[in-house]
């Protein structure tokens, strides 16, 4: 048994406060029965319904969004929309957060999760989690480049990024995959090898690809792709 207003809590549905003010007005049902005392205890098992939302239990959760250009990756922002308001609000009644960032003007394969040992590990240096973008440029990639890739990129403030695969495509395109996440990572290393970015898209992170998910698009992840990921 625990109590209602600690359920709706650690279920990330409302604070403890507001719990009580649903209480108080009727709101909350247990087992279809209105209760109007928050801190009474009851199974955790039971169906909860608030203001005819049925009440989701707390689960780890991972998902994936194709996060289009003009969001910032941050759950709150004065100055600018964040993907945080692209999420479902059962996914966000789940906790989860951005994995890395994609900034402003960059698109594509977002994660999140409300795991914090999982977070962790996609993020860490440590872990060197690969990330694969599409990236269309000024000028033609050149052997050369490729080569200084892997040797490892000095950027312009002096930074060496790791060794880096980049693939030419023609026509002033490229895939590049990355192993770390410094800000603004892929369009230094291209400005430090004399190609200006013009469109950047991560496709792949890990083992988990975009594939054709629609631009702004949410979906939580199969058992197949959990699996890959641990």
């Amino acid at each position: 048994m625990e109590r209602l207003d600690r359920i709706l809590s650690q279920a990330g549905f409302c604070s403890r406060k507001d719990a009580l003010r649903y209480a108080r007005k009727g709101l909350v049902k247990v087992n279809g029965v209105v209760v109007r005392r928050s801190d009474e205890k009851i199974d955790e098992d039971s169906r909860i319904e608030i203001d005819g939302v049925l009440l989701e239990p707390h689960r780890l959760m991972v998902c994936m969004m194709n996060k289009p250009q003009g969001f910032v990756t941050s759950t709150s922002d004065d100055r600018s929309r964040t993907v945080m308001e692209l999420l479902p609000e059962g996914m966000l009644r789940q906790g989860i957060v951005p994995v890395g960032r994609l900034d402003k003007d960059t698109e594509g394969l977002l994660l999140f999760t409300n795991d914090g040992d999982l977070h962790h590990r996609l993020i860490s240096p440590k872990h060197g989690v690969s990330k694969v973008y599409y990236v269309e440029h000024d000028g033609d990639v050149t052997d050369s480049d490729v080569q200084r890739a892997l040797d490892g990129i000095v950027l312009k403030d002096g930074s060496l990024c790791r060794s880096a695969v980049i693939t030419a495509l023609g026509d002033g395109r490229s895939t590049i995959e990355i192993h770390e996440g410094m800000y603004h990572q892929v369009r230094r290393m291209y400005a430090a090898l004399g190609h200006h970015v013009n469109f950047l898209r991560r496709i792949q992170v890990g083992p988990l690809a975009l594939g054709d998910l629609p631009s702004g698009e949410v979906r939580e992840l199969t058992a197949e792709e959990m699996k890959g990921l641990n």
